[in-house]
């Protein structure tokens, strides 16, 4: 809603004095930067949370390729609808982040069940991995694991 908020303030800088256009710019500034910290500690939390432990950099490097694409695509579309459309433009790319971040606990949500659903369920009394706990050589490669020599 920070997102929101701050392409709000800013769409309506447009026709105002200029100190008043001022005004409205910083305080977009401010709750944007406020959008940002949010939302850099819930990504980077969500990142390293619904990682496995073995794959933590492979899906940080996901994750990283998420902001390159943004920064690649970002400024074109930002162009397109905030300095072609004016006003409605602001709305548009607020309503598209308040969307987003708005789905995005459901998402998260989603993708902790799926985990949980594909996490293996321990044997009582079996330690170790081995053939009791289906832990096995071919078990094994097959969730991922790499293979003893």
């Amino acid at each position: 809603m920070a997102f929101l908020a701050s392409c709000a303030l800013a769409s309506l800088a447009a026709g105002v004095p200029a100190w008043a256009a001022a005004g409205l710019l910083a305080g977009a500034v401010v709750v944007h930067t406020l959008g940002e910290l949010w939302h850099a500690a819930a990504g980077f939390e969500v990142s390293f949370a619904l990682a496995p432990e073995r794959a933590t950099g492979q899906y940080l490097g996901v994750f990283g390729l998420g902001a390159g694409l943004s920064e690649t695509l970002g400024p074109g579309r930002l162009i397109a609808l905030c300095i072609t459309w004016g006003r409605p433009g602001w709305y548009v790319v607020g309503a598209v982040f308040a969307l987003t971040g708005l789905a995005a606990p459901y998402a998260v949500r989603w993708a902790q069940r799926v985990r949980q659903q594909a996490a293996p369920v321990p044997v009582p009394g079996a330690a170790g991995g081995g053939a009791a706990t289906g832990g096995g050589a071919a078990t094994g490669a097959a969730r991922g694991g790499q293979l003893a020599p």
